[in-house]
Parts: C-alpha cells; sequence; structure tokens
C-alpha cells in the first residue's frame, strides 16, 4: 500500500505573516513607547505611537481602547496654554498670586498689564509697589506707593506696617513718605 503525503508548504521569509501573536507583539511594543514617552512628557511622539496603534491594530479592542484613552491624555496636555485675560481685575488677581507664589517677575507683568487698562486703580499701584520693593527695586517702589497714597491716603498707614517694605524701608524716600510729618 502506497502512503499518501501532503505536501506541507511554509512561507518565505519575506511572506508577509499572519501570526496574531506577531501582530500584538508589535502592539504591546508600540504600546510600550507610546508610555515611555508619556512619562517623558513628550505628548506628540506618544500622541503618534498611539495613533499607530490605533490606525494598524485594529482587532485587539482593548488594546485599542487603552490607545484611545491614552491619545486623549496627549492631545489634552499639547492643546496650548489658556490665554492670559485681558481684564484689569483679573490681572491684578494674577498679579497677587504669583506675588504670593514669590515670582516677582509674573507679578509685575501682571500688575503693569492691570495698570495699563486701569492707571487710577490704587489698589494696583499699592501692590506693585509692595512687590517691588520684595526685588528690591526701591525708585519704582517708591514711585508706585505714592501714586497708591495719593490716590487713597490709607494706603501710607498700611505700607507702615506692611512687612513687604522691609528689603526697601531704610530708604529715604520711602521714610520720608511713610512719614511726612516728620520730614
Amino acid at each position: 500500500m502506497k502512503k499518501s503525503t501532503k505536501k506541507v508548504t511554509r512561507p518565505g521569509p519575506n511572506a508577509p505573516s499572519t501570526n496574531p501573536w506577531m501582530i500584538q507583539d508589535k502592539a504591546l511594543k508600540e504600546l510600550e513607547r507610546g508610555m515611555q514617552n508619556l512619562h517623558k512628557q513628550e505628548y506628540s511622539e506618544a500622541l503618534q505611537n498611539f495613533k499607530t496603534i490605533i490606525d494598524g491594530f485594529p482587532e485587539d479592542k482593548e488594546l485599542l481602547d487603552r490607545a484611545r484613552i491614552y491619545q486623549q491624555i496627549c492631545a489634552a496636555r499639547i492643546k496650548p496654554a489658556p490665554e492670559t485675560p485681558k481684564d484689569p481685575a483679573n490681572l491684578f488677581y494674577l498679579g497677587v498670586m504669583k506675588a504670593n507664589e514669590a515670582d516677582f517677575d509674573g507679578a509685575v507683568g501682571y500688575l503693569e498689564q492691570a495698570l495699563q487698562s486701569s492707571p487710577e486703580d490704587e489698589k494696583i499701584h499699592y501692590v506693585l509697589a509692595s512687590t517691588l520693593a520684595l526685588k528690591g527695586e526701591r525708585g519704582p517702589a517708591v514711585d508706585h506707593l505714592k501714586r497708591a497714597i495719593d490716590l487713597n491716603t490709607l494706603n501710607r498707614i498700611h505700607a507702615r506696617n506692611d512687612p513687604d517694605f522691609e528689603p526697601i524701608r531704610d530708604d529715604d524716600a520711602l521714610q520720608s513718605l511713610l512719614y511726612p510729618e516728620e520730614a
């Protein structure tokens, strides 16, 4: 009796593979690269990694769902920062917040913007004066404090007790402004 032999053909080295494990492995490696980029805060690169998974491996629903979530996270991180408000009240509050965080340069920037829109606001002049004093900028600090006092004389009393003016407390111009009765 003659045995029938079945010839088995194997794909060549360049033939496309239909092995689902290889596809899964490629997708997982892409996910790993995306996660590494995400942790390095390289959001644009990570976004591309997750997009590659979404476009190239639609058969794995769980992996696809994860890639979509991470893609949304990256997209949210890439969005530009919100615009700086233009109204003086919000600029003033941002300036106060920056001053409280000891970001004096940032505070001065916001306060000067607020002052452009509201040049007669005594609060802006006062906070700008105290922030400039903390920076050690004597002349501009005294100038803004003088303006704040001209707009509201109670600012003289506030400044006498305000520790923000300590770095320039020995300034003769400041002393004359705070204690005019002794000058």
